[in-house]
């Protein structure tokens, strides 16, 4: 009688050990699914961080585009710019000249008339 007892004992101490067993497969079976999803959630941002980033990429190309463009035309401002100011100076020696001549001119209609007189 001793020994059916201790054998059933036995019996319910493996059926327990087996249902914790089992309870703790699916105790883990559940963290797995969750770190799964976890993962799963970790990887879609990524993804999406790294389409972000490509955006950003490509943003960040374009507006290198458009400042190479922008410095190009600054160079031919500058230097349409400076043939502008070439020209003025230009205009300005001629102007000069022109006042001297009419300095002159008036010089030698002013002597005129007081040959005249």
């Amino acid at each position: 009688m001793f020994s059916e007892e201790l054998l059933e004992l036995d019996r319910n101490t493996v059926e327990f050990m087996i249902e914790d067993m089992r309870r703790q497969i699916e105790e883990k079976d559940e963290q797995i699914k969750q770190l799964d999803e976890q993962i799963k959630q970790k990887d879609e941002q990524s993804r999406q961080l790294d389409e972000q980033i490509r955006q950003r990429n490509k943003q960040i190309k374009e507006s290198d585009k458009q400042i190479r463009q922008l410095d190009e035309q600054i160079k031919e401002s500058d230097r349409q710019i400076g043939q502008l100011d070439e020209q003025i100076k230009e205009s300005d020696r001629q102007i000069r000249q022109l006042d001297e001549q009419i300095k002159q001119s008036e010089q030698e209609i002013q002597k005129m008339e007081e040959a005249k007189e």
